[in-house]
């Protein structure tokens, strides 16, 4: 039997352990509801950007719209021409879903992360229409809408109907390259002179030089298709002379020849290599070029030791 007087301690220090315990699991539910709807809204795994550490959640107030369904952040602006559309690019990149998961990375986990080459035209809507703009060195958040992405389709670690946020990086892009143009029709007859009417060893004030080579060029007609890369494979129309006498050694209109020239300009001599790149499909130009730059010291068909030849090339397409 317990003793009178210490039953209502007892008692009173069970009420008042009520009364402290009660409010204080009430508050930790509330915190443990409170973090559980953080967690299912996507607001604990969110991941930051890797370049920055800045905001990589979806609910970024920096997010611009680009086109219908896909936002963009520039992190870091780039230098150079911009990326055009359709074109080939070298890349980081870094993708995730909105709840933090990584699903594709080139950089993470990687020892020596190698940059990647893709054809923007076989990749998703988003990256199409979210990378064009883009200069060399540049970096860009982009948020990717289902319908921009992958849709109703799962992929991998991407539940179907997935926002997409990526961190891509560029380091360099080449324009896609344009199906070869029509040749000129009707097809030229007189050989003897360029296109313009003007006589190959003719004094030509409107030369410029390209390099300090002695390479000369003059635009006579500029394209307005893409431009031609260094080092490209090219389709075009040619003809040559010497400096003197105004017959020409070769040409892609003479009777009985293949038709267009269809090759790297690695293969070519480098008057061209150098004369070339630049042109933009469609452009018709005259390129003179020095002996150090043709044939040299080396006699070809036709062509004497130590010539100075003129080139008229219409640039019809690039591959």
């Amino acid at each position: 039997m317990a003793e009178p007087g210490k039953g209502q301690p007892e008692g009173l220090d069970k009420q008042k352990m009520k009364q402290i315990l009660v409010p204080a699991l009430a508050i930790a539910a509330v915190v443990i509801l409170v973090t559980l709807v953080f967690v299912v809204s996507g607001g604990a795994g969110a991941k930051k950007m890797p370049f920055d550490n800045s905001n990589g959640s979806v609910d970024d107030s920096g997010l611009k719209e680009l086109t219908t369904g896909v936002k963009y952040r520039d992190l870091k602006v780039g230098v150079g021409e911009e990326c055009p559309r359709g074109a080939e690019v070298k890349m980081h990149y870094t993708g995730w879903i909105p709840d933090g998961t990584v699903f594709d990375s080139s950089k993470e986990g990687k020892v020596n992360p190698q940059p990647v080459t893709f054809k923007l035209a076989g990749l998703i809507a988003g990256w199409q229409e979210g990378i064009p703009g883009m200069k060399p060195g540049g970096i860009r958040k982009l948020v990717i809408s289902p319908e921009k992405g992958y849709g109703k389709q799962a992929n991998g670690k991407i539940p179907a109907n997935s926002l997409l946020i990526f961190e891509v990086e560029l380091i360099e892009s080449k324009p896609a390259p344009e199906p070869p143009r029509a040749r000129r029709s009707p097809a030229p007859t007189d050989l003897s002179k360029l296109s313009d009417g003007t006589e190959p060893g003719a004094d030509d004030p409107g030369l410029v030089p390209l390099g300090d080579s002695g390479l000369k060029y003059r635009d006579i007609k500029v394209g307005d298709g893409a431009a031609c890369p260094q080092g490209a494979h090219v389709v075009m129309d040619y003809t040559g002379w010497l400096t003197t006498g105004g017959t020409y050694f070769d040409s892609s209109w003479k009777p009985g020849s293949d038709g267009p020239l269809d090759m790297a300009l690695g293969e070519l001599i480098e008057g061209w290599k150098k004369g070339v790149p630049g042109m933009k499909v469609g452009g018709i130009r005259k390129l003179v070029i020095p002996p150090a730059l043709a044939y040299g010291e080396k006699a070809q068909r036709g062509i004497p030791a130590n010539s100075t030849l003129v080139f008229e090339i219409e640039l019809l397409g690039t591959k």
